[in-house]
């Protein structure tokens, strides 16, 4: 099944007691998506970013300051050690970091 953009966008901005959200391997989801759902979602504890190709740093930035994340997933994406110290800032209940630097 494929989520578009469109779908994306209307969960972000009108399921505010979110907690959960799996969205691996959704080509769709970047940073723009990331930022509006912490801007709405304030109760996101948990996100699969794996395999999202473009989400980077700045979304995750977005999320963390924003929400109180206890476990993200963001293998195969484009963040970098940078959100790893990102989230080790702002998410101070943060219980599970999957992720993996495959730059070599």
């Amino acid at each position: 099944m494929r989520i578009t953009y469109r779908v994306l966008f209307a969960i972000a901005r009108g399921a505010r007691n979110l907690l959960d959200l799996e969205t691996s391997q959704m080509l769709s989801v970047d940073d723009r998506f990331l930022s509006i759902l912490g801007d709405n979602c304030r109760q996101l504890r948990c996100i699969n970013l794996n395999g999202c190709r473009w989400v980077s740093d700045k979304g995750m930035a977005a999320l963390a300051r924003r929400c109180p994340l206890r476990e993200v997933r963001i293998r195969g994406t484009a963040c970098t050690d940078k959100s790893i110290y990102i989230l080790a800032q702002f998410c101070p209940d943060l219980e599970w970091i999957s992720y993996a630097d495959y730059s070599g």
